[in-house]
């Protein structure tokens, strides 16, 4: 077992010279072996130890038990050892599975403990036949080569490792290591219960499928998982070339959509995923059905599509680009509003995501920058958002057009088509900034009283031409 640990360690980076390892130890066969041997073998890789035991408070009395079994370990081991106890009934109380809200304070509380002392690594006691278990279980549940790759012998969370040294070990190989090393490990009762569906797998049909049909199951299915592992890194670097030379500027992550439609389905549905963690972070991880409803849209485009995805998540289809962005801040101005803007000088305007300063004489330069003729101003300056009705004389263009039908021929997305700030003069719209101007109030050549007008974004989405727009020749403000 100790050679096995040895050869998985140096293969996978996990106990680098000078390392701190936090381990997670329950007072079971599996970690209680993970912990005697990586305290056996530190000399060796040069690491230290420090203990962590949680006491979910769900056994009463044998919950106390195997937390003093783990610190009279820790004592016989020379390491420290920290236990975190959970007050009776906490878990009990919280919505969702019993289960899954102890693994997520767990790891909560490890991350925490590691981070405090400035450790790099958290050891963990999954074993081959947890591997085998998690290959049987996400099989049964329908899973594609990511689930099937099952559990990763290291993970890295920001500047944390989790490590698992175990995981080419059978369950056979660490009872008997814990009885040749006099361990007695605790026994959790809660582990033989057939409600669990996980325990179900581990008590009946895995022992089933090993006596009836192959003896090495645990092993093969182990093998599988790493195969996939290998398959699944390549596919995910494939894929994450081709979001890179597709990617568009913007908010949240975004890509072309033709470009990607053009890569084999599987690459993808690997794009959109891929581009989907990055939006809303490490361990994301968008489900089929929601990657066939985004892939439909991409083929579709109807107009705009927007798809709300698990955990806040919203995809974006619009026009060629499909962009992921993270739950939706609510936009701060108030609907209707108008902020006036200083004839001379600067106006900070949060509200509409711009600095607008105002100044006599001048020439353009640039979509930021317009030059009116303050003698056919209607009325004094503001900024304000779209309202219903909105028309504006655009240059470049006869006639008149709607500000609903100026900017659906611009692309801007229908969602941030109401984010547009708008310079006003009494109740004409002479410039939607960064985009198009009207033509009736723009100075020329025999204009004497010229008001410079120049816009700084304060936002993103502003600056980026609300969402990396391609601006036309016309957008750009004539000279003077």
């Amino acid at each position: 077992m100790l050679d096995r640990i040895r050869k998985d360690a140096r293969r996978y980076g996990m106990l680098p010279a000078g390392a701190l390892v936090v381990v997670a130890v329950s007072g079971g066969p599996d970690s209680v072996a993970l912990l005697h041997a990586l305290h056996t073998l530190s000399g060796e890789f040069g690491i230290r130890l420090h203990v962590f035991h949680m006491d979910h408070g769900l056994r009463g009395e044998a919950s106390r038990e195997d937390a003093r079994y783990v610190e009279a370990l820790a004592a016989r081991l020379g390491l420290p050892v920290t236990v975190v106890e959970v007050p009776p009934g906490q878990l009990r109380a919280m919505p969702g599975s019993l289960q899954a809200n102890a693994r997520a304070l767990r790891y909560r509380e490890l991350a925490a403990l590691a981070r405090r002392l400035g450790a790099t690594r958290v050891a963990l006691g999954h074993t081959q036949n947890d591997q085998a278990e998690t290959v049987l279980m996400r099989m049964l549940r329908g899973s594609g080569p990511r689930g099937l790759a099952g559990i990763p012998p290291v993970r890295r969370e920001g500047d944390l490792w989790y490590i698992r040294p175990l995981l080419g070990v059978s369950r056979r190989e660490i009872e008997e290591y814990c009885r040749q090393a006099a361990l007695f490990p605790r026994l959790d009762e809660s582990n033989l219960k057939p409600e669990y569906f996980r325990n179900r797998i581990r008590l009946h049909l895995l022992p089933m499928l090993e006596r009836e049909y192959n003896p090495a199951l645990v092993a093969n299915l182990a093998q599988t998982a790493a195969l996939l592992r290998d398959e699944d890194d390549f596919l995910d670097q494939l894929a994450a070339s081709v979001l890179n030379r597709h990617r568009v500027p913007g908010d949240g992550v975004g890509f072309r959509c033709d470009p990607v439609l053009s890569e084999p389905v599987a690459l993808a549905r690997r794009v959109i995923r891929l581009a989907a963690r990055e939006a809303a972070g490490d361990g994301y991880d968008l489900g089929y059905t929601a990657v066939s409803q985004v892939l439909e849209a991409m083929q579709r485009r109807a107009g705009s599509t927007v798809l709300d995805l698990p955990g806040g998540l919203r995809a974006v289809v619009e026009y060629d680009v499909c962009r992921f962005l993270p739950p939706e801040e609510p936009w701060p101005a108030a609907v209707g509003a108008e902020w006036p803007v200083a004839a001379e000088g600067v106006t900070l305007l949060p509200e509409a995501g711009i600095r607008v300063q105002v100044q006599r004489g001048g020439v353009p330069h640039g979509p930021w920058e317009a030059a009116f003729d303050a003698d056919r101003l209607p009325g004094a300056l503001a900024v304000r958002f779209r309202r219903p009705g909105d028309r504006i004389y655009p240059t470049g263009m006869t006639g008149s057009k709607k500000l609903q039908d100026l900017l659906v021929d611009a692309k801007v997305p229908r969602r941030l088509r109401d984010r547009v700030p708008l310079l006003v003069s009494g109740d004409d719209v002479i410039w939607v900034i960064g985009h198009r101007l009207d033509r009736r109030y723009l100075a020329g050549a025999g204009s004497r009283n010229i008001l410079l007008v120049r816009v700084q974004p304060l936002r993103p989405d502003v600056e980026g031409g609300l969402g990396g727009l391609d601006r036309s020749e016309d957008s750009s403000c004539p000279g003077v």
